[in-house]
């Protein structure tokens, strides 16, 4: 078995503080404006959201000149004042609905009450923070529908941020996928390697596991001393950052550069996992409907590579 982890991205928008705020000012609107149209209470009162206000003045942050970083932080800070002030016109009404009312909402006005309600406050002033102090909350919330959502940066060239979870993924013989359970969002590679060898002796044996490799990413010492105490295990490639070939043995070098060559195929797998399923980006809006859509990636693709061994397709195994 070799593993590698991969991210799933959430369905959420570029989480800039930008877009959350005119998102939070839309979710306002949204429940303002059903309040007014609905309830007879607050059918005359005056108040209302000026939702293109604070457009207007996203785009002028969202198009303001790059080499100019004083223009930006004015055009930051007039957006936080114009959002906040639209919002607080009319959030403070909302703590007076019955429960009743929020009883007979339809379910996504009741779900934009409870975003309003745990993040607004919080939200802005967070972002306030950021602004005049320059100290950033790493509590300050991605997404308002997603709570499992944290930052990646791979450092790949084309990949950029990644929002969303880790998956630790293990191929084994025949070019089948094996997923690990995520314990958390991050699912850290060190943490990551007993965890993925148990989950394997669970499903085939505690004794079936002959060769193991990993990337750079997995080394440390404790996994080195475990590898080496697993009593089945004949060879494994435990790539070490900074390591010098030149210094192992012929053999040794040799072993090496195969594993690590091997280990190298778990990404041309990983690609077709992520297109034949939602392992790349999730289409859902709840956080465990998008984890059990990462899972069922994986066994998709499973089903595909055992179609092909049925069909009689040529598919050879890890050397």
């Amino acid at each position: 078995m070799d593993i590698d982890s991969t991210v799933q991205e959430a369905n959420i928008a570029y989480p800039s503080d930008a877009q959350l705020m005119v998102k939070m000012t839309l979710l306002v609107n949204k429940v303002w404006t059903y309040m007014k149209q609905n309830i007879s209470f607050f059918a005359d009162f005056i108040p209302r959201v000026d939702v293109k206000a604070v457009k207007a003045k996203a785009r002028t942050y969202f198009f303001r000149d790059r080499k100019d970083p004083d223009q930006a932080k004015t055009a930051f800070q007039e957006l936080w004042h114009a959002a906040l002030t639209q919002i607080s016109h009319v959030r403070k009404y909302f703590a007076v609905l019955l429960d009743y009312d929020l009883q007979r909402m339809p379910w996504n006005i009741r779900r934009a009450v409870d975003q309003a309600h745990e993040h607004c406050s919080q939200f802005f002033l967070s972002v306030a923070g950021l602004m005049y102090r320059g100290v950033g909350d790493r509590e300050k919330p991605l997404s308002f529908h997603a709570k499992a959502v944290r930052c990646f940066n791979k450092g790949k060239l084309a990949g950029g941020l990644q929002f969303g979870r880790a998956f630790q993924l293990g191929r084994i013989g025949g070019n089948f996928l094996l997923v690990g359970a995520c314990t958390s969002l991050r699912m850290e590679d060190k943490a990551s390697v007993r965890p993925m060898i148990t989950a394997q002796q669970h499903l085939f044996g505690e004794r079936t596991l002959q060769a193991f490799g990993t990337d750079k990413g997995y080394y440390s010492a404790a996994n080195r001393k475990y590898l080496r105490a697993l009593p089945s295990l004949e060879e494994f490639c435990r790539q070490q950052p900074g390591l010098d070939t030149g210094s192992l043995l012929e053999s040794d070098a040799a072993a090496y550069a195969r594993l690590a060559e091997r280990r190298a195929g778990s990404e041309p797998l990983i690609g077709p996992a992520k297109q034949g399923g939602q392992l790349g980006k999730s289409r859902r809006k709840q956080d465990e409907t998008t984890l059990a859509a990462g899972y069922a990636s994986i066994g998709g693709f499973n089903l595909r590579q055992l179609i092909r061994h049925l069909l009689g397709k040529d598919i050879k195994a890890m050397a």
